[in-house]
């Protein structure tokens, strides 16, 4: 009996240790019962006159009960303390382990803003599959805009006052308002057909509330890109002496592009697939990974509550090496999305 108790008490509390189960103090206790029953048993078994008196807790005790209550007692909470050293240690390299996780990803990040981005030439698509929508999908395009022949939207990230930039300056706006225009055989400009377009969508006003989406005609793009509308959205709001800054809620951007895009007004069209740059990231000069989240978030949590609709993708344009880093492991790292091979 002395052998079975020891086994089973040993047994008991090698199991509550090793699993890391929740019970392991109630254990504790009922296998160090066990194993204080293993020397009493033996011990008066074997010389049954033998006594030993101590007091606990203003009680006294003596012969067999005293032995096995010491040892229980004494072994419960032997165990007990060495299991809660182990539980605030264990606690601390967690938290040092999620604060060096921490610091390694502010490193990595200042890193890729330290670095110099260097523009992607090679135009490709790296497409991924919506888990909950199994048709639709989200990709990213590398290179520049006037490679992409893939969608039939393409989106402006544009100022609330809607004032498309000059065709020399190195943003989507400027590209876009060129290769829409009308042009000679020389390459000048004769007719500025989205600007003017843009300007007559606008009307009276000068300023839209922000995410505002205004569509216009796609222009000389239609015939060389296979655009068939621009959409035009307010993500970025200006300010004298400050410049372009995003706008707080630029995820609305997204929505209302696509809310735009699936509405009866368009139905005709049969759009299916949309391109959206990296809105805020440009002249703004807002922060390229929260912000990449937040459009990338919004894109598939559209399509997820859309998935009867006739949009079948959603690209997002990533024009340098940094941009095209920070969005895959965005994608790589969601529960939404899996790539496709």
């Amino acid at each position: 009996m002395a052998l079975l108790a020891l086994v089973i008490g040993l047994a008991l509390y090698i199991w509550a240790v090793r699993s890391q189960t929740s019970y392991f103090y109630s254990t504790n206790v009922i296998s160090w019962l066990l194993v204080a029953l293993f020397p009493v048993l033996l011990l008066f078994s074997m010389f049954p006159g033998s006594t030993i008196s101590g007091t606990l807790a203003g009680f006294s005790m003596s012969g067999a009960i005293a032995a096995f209550i010491f040892i229980w007692w004494y072994g419960t909470k032997a165990a007990t303390d060495a299991r809660t050293i182990d539980d605030v240690r264990n606690n601390l390299l967690a938290k040092l382990k999620e604060q060096e996780d921490e610091l390694e990803l502010l490193k990595d990040n200042q890193r890729k803003n330290q670095r110099s981005p260097l523009p992607i030439r090679e135009h490709k698509i790296l497409p991924y599959r919506l888990k909950q929508a199994q048709r639709k999908r989200i990709g990213l395009i590398t290179g520049g805009i006037e490679s992409v022949r893939e969608a039939d939207i393409w989106v402006n990230s544009e100022n609330t006052n809607m004032q498309m930039s000059r065709y020399l300056e190195s943003s989507i706006s400027g590209v876009i308002r060129y290769l829409g225009a009308k042009k000679d055989t020389a390459g000048y400009i004769t007719e500025d057909t989205i600007a003017d377009a843009l300007k007559q969508a606008m009307g009276s006003n000068r300023v839209v509330a922000p995410a505002t989406v205004l569509v216009t005609a796609s222009g000389e793009l239609q015939g060389t890109h296979n655009v068939k509308k621009i959409f035009h959205t307010g993500s970025v709001h200006g300010e004298i002496g400050v410049g372009y800054q995003p706008i707080h809620n630029i995820e609305a951007c997204i929505t209302n592009v696509f809310t735009k895009a699936t509405s009866q007004e368009f139905q005709s069209l049969e759009l299916k697939s949309i391109l959206f740059p990296l809105m805020g990231t440009g002249t703004a000069q807002g922060s390229l990974r929260p912000l990449a989240e937040r459009l990338i978030g919004a894109a598939i949590s559209c399509m997820e509550t859309n998935a009867k609709s006739t949009i079948e993708g959603v690209y997002f344009l990533t024009w340098t090496d940094i941009e095209l880093e920070t969005c895959k492991e965005i994608l790589e790292d969601s529960d939404r999305v899996i790539p496709v091979r």
